[in-house]
Formats: C-alpha cells, sequence, structure tokens
C-alpha cells in the first residue's frame, strides 16, 4: 500500500511511478508479449533485447496488423488480463479503491523510430468521453527514457490553464498549443518493472520516436465501480459497454439486485 507522501506525490502531480507488486504476473505478461511478437527461432533470445531492437524485426507496413493481432490474443486470455491488474493492485486500491472496474479491452503500443503513424498528439481523454474518475496504468516492456522514446504528461496546475486553451481557442492546432507549453510537460522515465499510474484528465501524449530504440507498453484504465461513468457525454463508456466489474462486495451485490427488481434491469449485472 502506497504511504503518505506517495499519495501526496500523486494528488500534487497526477501520477506515480513504482516497482511493480508481482514477480510472476509481470513475467507473465512480457513471456506473453514475446512470444506474440517473435520468430519460432527466438527462443534463446532476451525478450527485453528483443523488444528494445523490434524496428530491426518488422517492416512499418506490418506494425498495425501485429498490433491488432496481439490485442486480440491478449484480450482473449483471462490470465492475461488477471495478471495486468496485479502488478498494480496494491497501488490501484490506495488511491482508487478497493471495489474496482476494468477497462475490457487492454492496448498494446509499439513506437518504433522514427515512425510519425504512431504519434499520439498532445490530448485529455476527457475528450474522448472517458470519466474523470479513472486512472490509467501504463506498463513498460522496455527501459522508457526520458526522451522521445516515452510519453508526456503535465501537472494538475498547468493542466487547467493549458486545458482551457485547447477548448476554448479555434485559431490554434493541438501541435501550436503544446510547443506553447512545451516546457510544462515533462517526458517520463519508467524502467521494465517499474509500472506508472496516471489520471487522464491530465493532457498527455508522445511526440515521433528519435531514439534508435523502440518503446513497447501496455495500457488499461480502472475506475471505482461506483463512481460516475458518462459524466461529460454519453458515450456508453460504462459497465457492460468499456469496464468489467472487479472485485465486488456482498452488499454491492445486492444493492443492485434490488435496484433492478425495482427499475426493471437499470444495471447489468450479468458482469459482476
Amino acid at each position: 500500500m502506497l504511504n503518505s507522501n506517495e499519495i501526496n506525490f500523486f494528488q500534487k502531480n497526477g501520477y506515480i511511478i513504482f516497482k511493480n507488486h508481482n514477480k510472476d504476473s509481470l513475467n507473465y505478461i512480457q513471456k506473453k508479449i514475446f512470444n506474440l511478437l517473435k520468430d519460432k527461432k527466438l527462443e534463446k533470445t532476451d525478450p527485453l533485447l528483443f523488444f528494445k531492437n523490434f524496428h530491426k524485426k518488422i517492416k512499418k507496413t506490418q506494425l498495425n496488423d501485429v498490433r491488432l493481432r496481439a490485442i486480440n490474443a491478449i484480450n482473449h486470455d483471462k490470465l492475461f488480463r488477471d495478471h495486468y491488474f496485479k502488478v498494480g493492485q496494491d497501488t490501484l486500491e490506495s488511491l482508487v479503491g478497493n471495489e474496482l472496474a476494468m477497462q475490457k479491452k487492454i492496448n498494446l503500443s509499439l513506437q518504433i523510430p522514427n515512425d510519425k503513424k504512431s504519434m499520439l498528439p498532445m490530448h485529455s481523454d476527457i475528450y474522448a468521453g472517458e470519466s474523470p474518475f479513472e486512472v490509467v496504468m501504463w506498463i513498460p516492456l522496455t527501459n522508457v527514457k526520458k526522451t522521445t522514446h516515452s510519453m508526456f504528461i503535465t501537472n494538475p496546475k498547468d493542466n487547467i490553464k493549458i486545458n482551457e486553451e485547447v477548448t476554448q481557442t479555434k485559431s490554434k492546432t493541438i501541435m501550436q498549443i503544446f510547443n506553447k507549453y512545451r516546457d510544462k510537460f515533462k517526458f517520463l522515465e519508467v524502467k521494465f518493472g517499474e509500472i506508472l499510474i496516471f489520471t487522464p484528465i491530465l493532457l498527455h501524449g508522445n511526440v515521433v520516436n528519435k531514439t534508435k530504440e523502440t518503446r513497447i507498453s501496455l495500457n488499461c484504465r480502472f475506475k471505482s465501480l461506483l463512481s460516475p461513468y458518462d459524466v461529460f457525454s454519453k458515450t456508453h463508456r460504462n459497465i457492460p459497454h468499456f469496464y468489467k466489474p472487479l472485485n465486488i462486495k456482498p452488499l454491492t451485490s445486492i444493492g443492485f439486485n434490488f435496484i433492478n427488481s425495482v427499475n426493471k434491469k437499470k444495471f447489468d449485472t450479468s458482469e459482476f
């Protein structure tokens, strides 16, 4: 569990980096992705070295198809989902609560050098209808350097000012606004074996990877089961469309079943 200093750091900065909680679970995740991406001849290759040099094994035109096949495979593997949660369970419960909802789809990012298509401009997930009561758990499978190799993020204080300009100014592009406030963003260093949790309220993104190494990472959203979902827009990013419950307490199940008996299935409890 997090101590008071770590919780204060998260509240001040909107993110926290910590060592994974379960080595076996992280090994399962690493091995699964390695087996999905590697050639059958590479049984004895070090996964960390393979991921770092993945751009030497694949053509840019193949990248998206490979990524989508891997995403499909991991999201049909129930054990993968369980292990994903376990690597950050204690920190998630410290920050969010012990009744959680987990995004149904775990995402995989393959950011190879000089690939403009993998660039993700500055944004807040709120723009896409996400809940402000969620966090993203980001797991790197490579050592992520504090350069264009990483993702960038701002802080809660500067985020308010920059977000106002993004939402109210029509004469500037997202890139122009990002360049104006570039010194308010930081590229994060996250080593393999460490986990990043951040609030996607904060403006974040990535630029073209100008290093000579591939960055491979996974991301998935978590939120408190009973906190609001569609706050700013009705995008159906809720249960059961976008999230799946975790750790349901007995009283919560009783409560939902009662509401359904009165309101004719207002809540879909088939996922519980």
